[in-house]
């Protein structure tokens, strides 16, 4: 599936060549190198050089499913806490965070919003008790040289029952990953209920649609 060229925008060579790197992840190992040497200037690639738009529309498919705006929100691979924000900005006030990246989280703690910010991998048991969520976000970590889709078990396992969760999964690992595969059988257990997949782009100046946007219930 095509995705912006970073060699057309008008990023600096260094961000060019970060972003270069992000298409070719294949290990943690690697994700943990690139997130390390992109942190400081990650939101200025995103935002301003490829319109990133995902973070922003993925937040207004929360705040619809989840009109609390004091309930407890986690943020899975909250970067610099792009979603987070977004999250703030529809008035989330309790939002935690999870991410792989200390550089990463440590942008996300100066930018504010969140309440509390964890540092963990999210192929391992999560930090939390079963149902402590009432609902999560989740914006491009589900992509390419990133987890797979078995990692929605532990997801599913910490939100409470009728709590919403909204995500991303970039189109080219949809399938390929399991992501597909694996809702359909959180559905068919009676774990989640698949309120809406829609395919969208996930950068305003994506030729086509490259990502699937997915919004779910807990039951």
């Amino acid at each position: 599936m095509s995705q912006p060229d970073p060699s057309d925008s008008a990023l600096p060579h260094k961000e060019q060549e970060l972003l270069r790197r992000a298409y070719g992840l294949s290990s943690d190992a690697q994700s943990l190198a690139l997130y390390r040497d992109w942190a400081k200037t990650y939101d200025r690639t995103m935002l301003d050089g490829l319109h990133y738009q995902s973070p922003m529309l993925i937040a207004d498919r929360l705040a619809a499913l989840l009109p609390q705006r004091d309930s407890k929100v986690l943020d899975i691979g909250c970067g610099t806490g792009l979603a987070g924000r977004a999250l703030a900005a529809h008035g989330f006030s309790t939002i935690d965070g999870i991410d792989i990246s200390p550089e990463m989280m440590a942008v996300a703690r100066m930018q504010g919003g969140y309440r509390a910010l964890v540092c963990a991998d999210l192929n391992v048991p999560l930090p939390w008790a079963d149902g402590a969520y009432q609902g999560a976000i989740c914006c491009g970590t589900f992509t390419s040289g990133h987890v797979r889709a078995n990692c929605l078990d532990e997801v599913v396992r910490v939100l409470a029952a009728g709590a919403a969760f909204a995500f991303t999964v970039k189109l080219e690992v949809w399938e390929s990953f399991g992501f597909k595969d694996k809702l359909a059988q959180l559905q068919a257990s009676g774990a989640l209920d698949i309120l809406a997949l829609d395919a969208d782009r996930l950068y305003a100046n994506s030729p086509e649609a490259d990502g699937m946007f997915c919004s779910v219930r807990r039951l």
